[in-house]
């Protein structure tokens, strides 16, 4: 099974969309990330396994594979540790809800489920509003000012486990 969910990408101050594909298949513990990224992005690995651990999922039996796409463009920093989680659990199905492609996710992941913060959040939040993401939950940061924009809801989040709730509804 796969699924994509939607995050943002910098190259400098300027921001693009990404694809996050995941795809998760029976057969040996594997977790591989590919489309560029740097050493942040595949340390991500450690701590959406940990995150999740703590959270109660198993991802041991399961080859998982994730897409940062463009595959073109360099992706850097944690900041897609929370929509690459998000996207692992809904191939897994271990979440079951409907997110459109205009809805976006951006954030670190703690090894606790927390979602941290990113450096570059206030960029990315103009370029999510610039690619037509309608819906971004980000981590909330005291260091940024409230942000309010046209066309734009922005869920503040502390934690993955808040997220998945209100992700299944409740």
């Amino acid at each position: 099974m796969w699924a994509r969910v939607t995050s943002i990408g910098l190259k400098g101050m300027e921001g693009y969309r990404v694809n996050v594909e995941v795809g998760t298949y029976v057969g040996n513990d594997s977790f591989k990330i590919v489309g560029l990224p740097d050493a942040a992005v595949k340390e991500s690995r450690e701590r959406i396994i940990a995150a999740l651990s703590s959270l109660g999922y198993v991802l041991s039996g399961n080859k998982i594979i994730i897409n940062l796409s463009p595959a073109d463009q360099k992706k850097m920093g944690p900041m897609f540790d929370f929509p690459m989680a998000i996207g692992l659990l809904l191939s897994l199905h271990e979440l079951e809800a409907s997110i459109p492609d205009d809805t976006g996710f951006l954030g670190a992941l703690s090894l606790d489920g927390s979602v941290q913060p990113v450096e570059g959040l206030l960029p990315a939040v103009l370029a999510a509003k610039r690619q037509g993401i309608r819906r971004l939950y980000i981590p909330f940061d005291e260091h940024l000012p409230e942000l309010d924009f046209d066309g734009l809801e922005i869920i503040y989040i502390t934690s993955l486990k808040d997220v998945i709730g209100h992700l299944g509804g409740q």
